[in-house]
């Protein structure tokens, strides 16, 4: 896994990418210091573990939806991956 500048998406933005070619997880660095910034340092933590779990699934499941993969990293991090939509867009 790595926390990487993903580049700018406008007004959304994009929280982590697998890499298939590589077979690495990137977890995107403005996202994580957009949500350290608003809600906190555990709150990033939160986030990461999250957008890995959710990337995790889509590596494993790569015909998955983005619902299966959101309830994947719900279940695995415990955390909420719409608890940060808000902040993110």
């Amino acid at each position: 896994m790595q926390i990487a500048d993903l580049g700018d998406w406008g007004a959304v933005t994009l929280a982590a990418e697998y890499d298939a070619e590589k077979d690495v997880i990137r977890v995107n660095a403005r996202a994580v210091a957009r949500v350290r910034s608003t809600l906190g340092e555990a709150a990033a933590d939160r986030f990461v573990a999250c957008a890995v779990a959710h990337e995790r699934f889509h590596r494993a499941h790569p015909d998955a939806t983005e619902a299966q993969a959101h309830a994947f990293a719900l279940t695995e991090s415990g955390v909420d991956p719409g608890a940060f939509e808000a902040v993110l867009r």
